[in-house]
């Protein structure tokens, strides 16, 4: 037996996917608690593929508590997924050159050394440029901490072209993916522990 959608369903099948969004949020929100519980799980937003990403996510932290711990970059290989090693290797007034080693899904399990320069904004974030690294054509990117109601917003802005062959290439992206929102969803932890 065939069935058939009722009339009055049709109006909420219409809805744009972001009149959705509005009404799924003021739907949970309506429910308090449950509501605010939900909303406080939601992911980081991750958008773009294909070696050129953006995730952010808001962090209940002042500027300055993000900044900490955005910018204590010995301490990222101890709470980093992909991060095995960090030194500063030198620093001069807002620039910082800074080696590290990757280690993770999207290397598959290689160690792959690359040496950065930072540019730091303090407290609004930095960006980074490679300079030379192992298996990495290119490596570029920014984390911007932005003053928002209750908190900051962070984001982080990557760029990389990766020297691994056509027919790995959605695998990495896939990897990669998972590790920029691990890492985003550490890091907020970190900051509101604050």
């Amino acid at each position: 037996m065939k069935r058939s959608i009722p009339l009055r369903a049709i109006p909420l099948l219409l809805l744009q996917r972001r009149e959705w969004l509005a009404a799924a949020l003021a739907t949970l929100l309506a429910f308090g608690e449950v509501a605010l519980g939900a909303v406080a799980m939601a992911r980081p937003i991750l958008k773009g593929g294909n070696g050129s990403w953006t995730v952010s996510e808001f962090v209940a932290a002042t500027p300055a508590r993000a900044w900490a711990v955005l910018s204590n970059y010995e301490a990222q290989a101890s709470i980093a997924p992909d991060i095995t090693r960090t030194a500063v290797v030198k620093r001069e007034g807002s620039s910082v050159i800074l080696d590290q080693t990757y280690q993770a899904g999207y290397t598959f399990g290689l160690p792959i050394k690359a040496r950065l320069t930072i540019l730091e904004r303090p407290p609004s974030g930095f960006s980074y440029n490679l300079v030379q690294g192992d298996k990495l054509n290119s490596l570029q990117g920014s984390w911007t901490i932005s003053p928002v109601k209750g908190g900051v917003q962070l984001r982080h802005q990557i760029k990389v072209d990766p020297q691994v062959p056509a027919l790995l290439r959605p695998v990495y992206d896939q990897q990669q993916e998972a590790n920029l929102v691990q890492w985003m969803t550490i890091l907020k932890r970190k900051m509101e522990q604050g």
